[in-house]
């Protein structure tokens, strides 16, 4: 009887929740950044910071751009001329960050480079002792 306890218990911890939480405006997004140059259709150059989220997450309201089976998986950060996030960005490359999503969509567009785009977002910054 013990060992078929610690066995479903075992079960229980490694299985994923029923319901999956989803991704709502406010919440954070965690992964390892990248950057890389991408070339749009027409010939431009965009210059792309992305996260590979660690924690993959379905949107909690519909989005027609959206797999409805697939959570996205990278996002898009948009940093436009903001030279602070940059630089901020610049050093964080190939390490795990996490943003609050202030403003996301699935990928509509050619500039838009990965599953989803992050259009406003800040740092998380980590809880103050």
């Amino acid at each position: 009887m013990r060992s078929l306890v610690l066995a479903l218990l075992a079960f229980l911890l490694t299985t994923p929740a029923l319901a999956q939480e989803t991704l709502k405006l406010g919440d954070t997004i965690s992964g390892s950044l990248r950057f890389f140059r991408h070339q749009h259709p027409n010939g431009t150059w965009i210059n792309v910071y992305q996260i590979t989220s660690d924690n993959p997450r379905k949107f909690g309201q519909d989005d027609d751009f959206c797999d409805r089976k697939t959570p996205p998986v990278t996002f898009h950060l948009i940093v436009m001329s903001d030279k602070a996030k940059k630089a901020r960005l610049d050093r964080l490359l190939d390490k795990k960050i996490a943003v609050v999503a202030d403003t996301f969509f699935c990928s509509e567009t050619a500039w838009h480079v990965g599953d989803a785009v992050l259009s406003e977002w800040h740092f998380a910054e980590p809880a103050q002792r």
